[in-house]
């Protein structure tokens, strides 16, 4: 898939060079498999802990020291915000898919499925007996099928399904790109309901992230010596110094 809406008639004033960044990062960004709350916490991650200490270091007038120790604060925010984010993601997303591929989330009577298990392997299933008959088909969907077993859907994976089907001599192509359908539109159906119960459960448990930041921030920045706190001097005695406070009875 290609964005190409990035154009002369809604950019006008950008040159070719800037164009041309905006058009790869684009398609970059639509190459991606999946694009759900695991890439938002990524990215959030490493704007925290990489681009807004770096931003604070280039852009700020403030002296060094305080420079260090300001940015110093968002990648601590962020290592805490990623240790709270990711496992509820990550038991989130699996507790969610054995509830739906057990068939504990569809309702009696709707036509709404969230059982991707069920659609997987209907769909596997049809591939095998379509391919009985095509050699070069069965070879190429073989090896699909056990990237589908190792990774799970994805668009690209999907798009290699749909190629396959379309450019074979099998006589039940409108079968399988039903079948492929189904199973996509549960996958997505899915997908997105993992990423919409996980995101929730994250706004719900900030607060408790708040507090443990409040917590622990402060004893790990006590490790940091801050810029403006107040040194005690070393005390420097030099020969003459020493010799005038003997005279005195001694260094008092």
């Amino acid at each position: 898939m290609k964005i190409n809406s990035l154009d002369r008639a809604n950019f006008k004033g950008y040159n070719s060079t800037l164009k041309r960044v905006q058009n790869t990062v684009a398609n970059k960004f639509a190459k991606i498999d999946q694009i759900g709350e695991g890439t938002n916490i990524a990215l959030d991650f490493l704007g925290k802990a990489v681009l807004v200490p770096a931003t604070i270091m280039v852009a700020s007038k403030e002296p060094k020291e305080k420079k260090e120790y300001s940015a110093l604060k968002n990648p601590i925010a962020a290592t805490f915000q990623l240790m709270m984010e990711a496992p509820i993601l990550m038991l989130g997303s699996n507790f969610i898919a054995k509830l739906a591929n057990t068939g504990k989330l569809d309702r009696e009577g709707s036509n709404f499925s969230y059982n991707e298990k069920l659609y997987r392997d209907r769909f596997i299933e049809n591939i095998k007996s379509a391919a009985n008959g095509d050699e070069n088909f069965k070879n190429t969907t073989n090896e699909l099928i056990e990237k589908l077993n190792k990774k799970g859907m994805g668009k690209n994976l999907k798009e290699s399904f749909h190629e396959a089907i379309e450019n074979s001599s099998i006589s039940t192509k409108e079968t399988l790109k039903k079948s492929l359908k189904e199973f996509d539109t549960t996958h997505k159906r899915l997908y997105h309901l993992q990423n919409r119960v996980c995101f929730a459960a994250a706004i719900i448990l900030t607060p408790i992230l708040c507090k443990a930041e409040d917590y622990f921030f402060p004893k790990i920045m006590n490790l940091i010596k801050h810029p403006n706190e107040n040194k005690k001097p070393k005390m420097r005695i030099s020969l003459y110094h020493f010799k005038a406070q003997s005279a005195k009875g001694g260094i008092k």
